[in-house]
Order: C-alpha cells, then sequence, then structure tokens
C-alpha cells in the first residue's frame, strides 16, 4: 500500500512540475529537501528536482543551478 501511495505521489508531482514555472520551483523544491530528514522523502524530492531541471527553460537554467549550488545543503 504504501508503494503505491508514494508511486502516486511521484507520478502527481512530476506531472504537476511539468507544468509549472521554473524558478520558482527549484527554490521551492531545494527548501523543502533542506528541511525535510527522511531519506525516502528527500530521494523523492530530489527525483522531482532532476525533473524540474530537465523540463525548464534554457534561458532559466543557468539561475536554477545556481540556486541548487548555493541553497542546497549537501
Amino acid at each position: 500500500m504504501k508503494v503505491t501511495k508514494l508511486i502516486a505521489a511521484i507520478a502527481i508531482a512530476a506531472s504537476t512540475s511539468l507544468f509549472a514555472n521554473g524558478i520558482s520551483n527549484v527554490s521551492a523544491l531545494v527548501e523543502e529537501i533542506n528541511k525535510t530528514s527522511d531519506a525516502k522523502e528527500k530521494q523523492v524530492l530530489m527525483k522531482k528536482l532532476e525533473i524540474e531541471l530537465s523540463v525548464i527553460d534554457k534561458k532559466d537554467l543557468s539561475q536554477a543551478k545556481e540556486i541548487i549550488d548555493t541553497k542546497l545543503k549537501k
């Protein structure tokens, strides 16, 4: 049951991020990743971040990468 919910959440997040505005989503995802301590949730959020970067406009990509480099806690 938990796996089904996780897959559904990933699918919804992926489809939502495809139509969202890039830079603000990247920033919000980075903040969410930094706030969570759950490893599985962090993996899901990192996947969402990867998807967001793959569909972001090329003109916004460098700014998005800068946000990730400066704000994302490793």
